[in-house]
């Protein structure tokens, strides 16, 4: 039956703020409208319905018939729809939802929204390195990261630590991470103090070399937790999300299995489809992801840190995911990217370019090469989502 799906990136924000009246900021809202089609190339059954207040392109249509998608986009709640699936849960969410004519039944009760948040906290991060531990990988793990509730602890800790990291406890994209580097100065005391107040912790982490970033997906039924694909993507220097890339599981595998151990990716998936199954399953049903890193020690190894954090939502390594899977030919591979750009004209000219260096070609229902904008650039639009693929 049909599903309504949503793209609300400020639902982390949302989650920050904790209560159902939350308004997001400009920015947010931005992203939210720009990119509100995404939804169409993600969504699972046929003839599901994407909350949207763009209109689909005649080069997206065609594209999208061409791949058999049978999704549409709409201002108006189907009177059909038996179920919901946003970006990620809330109560600004459910609210919201409520709003848009949505049925109580259909929504997750506060109960459930209470712990999602909980749980998506990054003092689960702690708890999810603590149970790898108690799993036995057999390689060595990062430092456990720290909750700190007063600024005092924020002081100590940053005083035991070469460089670390101050993340407040719920952000997204980037946000609420601070680097420290010279000690406990000031500016760092203001931060922090400030996020305990509103949060009432701040994690502490001991900064590493990172080599690349990467990402382990996941799927919770409700029962139980599967491994949903890999996910290898870039940030910009304030870790915000850039892009990814795309191509098979097995090639993404192979690429990180350049610089560890295959063994050790395994026994690593293998212990948090466990951990997650336990802690996430009875209480969350949906994709999420563990972003993780490569870094170097000491030594000048490679090693793998299996949690950075937890999304405990959609996200756009999975979007990238279902697209390589879904859409890409066997022997094609790609990039999925978000750009930026405040001038809605050089936005538009970076896509008629790419359109022309790559023109789109699609048989048999996939896409063998060419440029593809997956969201439409309207008069003011400043996020584009697209992707580009290359036999």
């Amino acid at each position: 039956m049909p599903s309504l799906y949503l793209f609300a990136p400020e639902n982390d924000m949302a989650l920050a703020f904790g209560g159902k009246h939350y308004t997001p900021p400009p920015v947010a809202c931005t992203i939210a409208h720009d990119l509100s089609l995404l939804p169409l190339w993600y969504a699972e059954e046929e003839n599901a319905t994407v909350w949207s207040k763009q209109h689909i392109t005649p080069d997206m249509r065609r594209a999208l018939d061409s791949l058999g998608v049978t999704s549409y986009a709409t201002t108006k709640l189907p009177n059909d729809t038996t179920d919901c699936k946003p970006w990620g849960w809330s109560a600004y969410m459910t609210e919201r939802l409520l709003r848009m004519g949505v049925t109580r039944t259909m929504l997750p009760d506060d109960a459930s929204i209470d712990k999602i948040r909980l749980l998506s906290g990054r003092a689960t991060t702690r708890n999810i390195i603590l149970s790898l531990q108690e799993a036995g990988t057999g390689y060595p793990l990062p430092p456990l990261p720290t909750a700190l509730t007063t600024g005092n602890e924020v002081e100590k800790y940053i005083a035991s630590q070469q460089a670390s990291i101050l993340k407040s406890p719920w952000s997204s994209s980037g946000r609420g991470v601070w680097y420290v580097r010279n000690g406990y100065d000031e500016t760092t005391a203001r931060y922090a103090e400030g996020i305990i107040r509103k949060q009432g912790y701040i994690m502490g982490e001991v900064l590493q070399d990172k080599v690349s970033d990467l990402a382990m997906e996941f799927y919770s039924d409700g029962t139980s937790v599967r491994f949903a694909g890999y996910s290898l993507f870039e940030t910009d220097e304030r870790g915000a999300y850039t892009g990814n890339i795309l191509d098979t599981n097995d090639a993404l595998e192979q690429l990180i299995c350049s610089h560890i151990a295959p063994e050790h990716l395994h026994n690593t998936r293998k212990a948090l489809e466990k951990i997650l199954t336990t802690l996430i399953a009875p209480h969350y049903k949906g994709y999420m992801g563990i972003d993780m890193i490569l870094y170097r020690n000491e030594q000048n190894d490679i090693l793998l840190h299996p949690c950075i954090e937890l999304n405990l939502r959609m996200s756009m390594g999975m979007v990238a995911r279902i697209i390589a899977d879904r859409y890409l030919s066997t022997n094609s591979k790609g990039t999925y990217r978000v750009e930026y750009n405040p001038d809605t004209t050089q936005l538009k000219e970076l896509h008629n370019t790419l359109q022309q260096q790559h023109p789109l070609n699609i048989a048999n229902r996939k896409i063998t090469k060419g440029y593809l904008a997956l969201t439409p650039i309207e008069d003011n639009t400043h996020y584009l989502a697209y992707i580009v693929v290359n036999e």
